[in-house]
């Protein structure tokens, strides 16, 4: 009889770029912080979007790719692009408005509870134990990251309710797209789901922000750059192309690394010490995260 052993399930591409989107997306937060000091926050997502969508056409058009989506997949897009783009930004954004942003983003990363809930329903992807102990691990990290702000659910609930609305959205869109099976290259796909996404943010930018807009300094501009660029063009496209590589449940628990960077590249940026639970929760995503993305073979 042969020994079992713990071997890598997924491709090393994969695990590359979800460390990439861990580090990338979690100084995110703390750079949206600096940005939304001085650019109100509906301008700020809906012009990274269109700049971050001009951006991946104009990477198709150099890779000799065409733009155009045929007829069939227009739907299964559009879908994806309401639910990861408009829905997810809109809940947020009021959701932030309404409690601490730096919780409101634990709140969000319980994303992959919901994506591997619709994947199971939708997609009918098999959980074994090892994903479903590696969620909930997860999950407890998120839960530790959380509990230093617990008082956060006694006032209003209407803002973690957004939150966590928004985090079923982005588990839905993640499972919609993979159920699409675009035969587009990736690129295209978010570009367009930038495009489908941000028009109507953009259009509440112009009606609601820009009137009180006032002058922008330099680094809440690089803040904007940044999530123009490196969110908009390169984490998206990484986390898409993770997507299509890997099951529901091993993409999206992979995320949870990114809020706990963001604490930790908070207390880095801002000069504040990480506390105990930080650390506490930083192992649980780690070991949540070797479990999905390890499994048992013959």
């Amino acid at each position: 009889m042969t020994e079992q052993r713990t071997t890598p399930s997924i491709p090393l591409t994969a695990i590359l770029l979800l460390a990439m989107i861990a580090v990338l997306w979690g100084f995110n937060w703390p750079i949206m912080k600096v940005g939304l000091e001085e650019i109100p926050p509906w301008i700020f997502r809906g012009s990274a979007s269109l700049v971050s969508a001009m951006g991946l056409f104009a990477i198709a058009w150099m890779n000799g790719s065409s733009i155009r989506v045929p007829r069939a997949e227009w739907r299964g897009l559009t879908v994806a692009s309401v639910l990861n783009m408009a829905l997810w930004n809109i809940l947020v954004l009021y959701g932030i408005d309404l409690m601490d942003a730096g919780r409101a983003g634990i709140l969000a990363y319980t994303m992959p509870l919901w994506a591997t809930v619709f994947g199971a329903l939708i997609l009918k992807e098999r959980l074994g134990p090892r994903a479903m102990v590696g969620l909930a691990l997860g999950m407890g990290g998120m839960a530790l990251l959380f509990w230093q702000d617990i008082d956060v659910l006694a006032g209003p609930p209407l803002g973690p309710l957004l939150v966590v609305a928004a985090a079923m959205c982005w588990g839905g869109g993640t499972v919609a797209i993979k159920r699409a099976n675009l035969s587009v290259p990736i690129t295209v796909s978010v570009g367009w789901q930038h495009i489908i996404g941000g028009v109507p943010i953009m259009i509440i930018a112009l009606i609601w922000d820009l009137p009180k807009m006032g002058e922008v300094t330099l680094w809440p501009a690089m803040a904007v750059v940044y999530n123009m660029t490196v969110t908009g063009i390169l984490c998206y496209w990484a986390y898409f192309k993770v997507v299509s590589l890997l099951p529901v449940v091993a993409s999206t628990v992979g995320t949870m690394m990114v809020p706990v960077i963001g604490v930790f590249a908070n207390a880095w940026i801002f000069s504040t010490s990480p506390a105990l639970f930080d650390y506490l929760a930083l192992s649980c995503v780690a070991g949540a995260v070797f479990l999905v993305m390890t499994r048992r073979k013959r």
